[in-house]
């Protein structure tokens, strides 16, 4: 029970990750000029990047030490993290089935 909470807790912060960047993407694309006297008061590109990496950071370090496949399967995961970023998250996050099964 601990464990399925823990993958809620972990879509809860994925979504919040996500409407962050979308939302900071969408102000970019609409507003450049905007954007880049944000960008220029607060860094904010920096910010969104540093929250973006310490979520990356906290979903490695949930696969490593959290989950219980074999390495390969965690490095696989990792990969899929790194290299695809948000929707790495997004596809690596289980759904509705899966948890169900991880209940049984």
């Amino acid at each position: 029970m601990q464990r399925i909470q823990q993958y809620k807790n972990l879509k809860v912060l994925l979504i919040v990750l996500t409407i962050i960047e979308i939302s900071w993407i969408g102000f970019t694309f609409f507003n450049i000029q905007g954007a880049m006297k944000l960008e220029r008061l607060y860094y904010l590109n920096w910010a969104i990047w540093v929250v973006h990496y310490l979520v990356v950071a906290f979903f490695i370090w949930f696969i490593w030490k959290r989950e219980s496949h074999d390495k390969r399967k965690k490095s696989n995961n990792t990969f899929l993290i790194l290299f695809f970023g948000i929707i790495g998250m997004w596809l690596w996050i289980p759904n509705k089935r899966e948890l169900e099964k991880l209940k049984k």
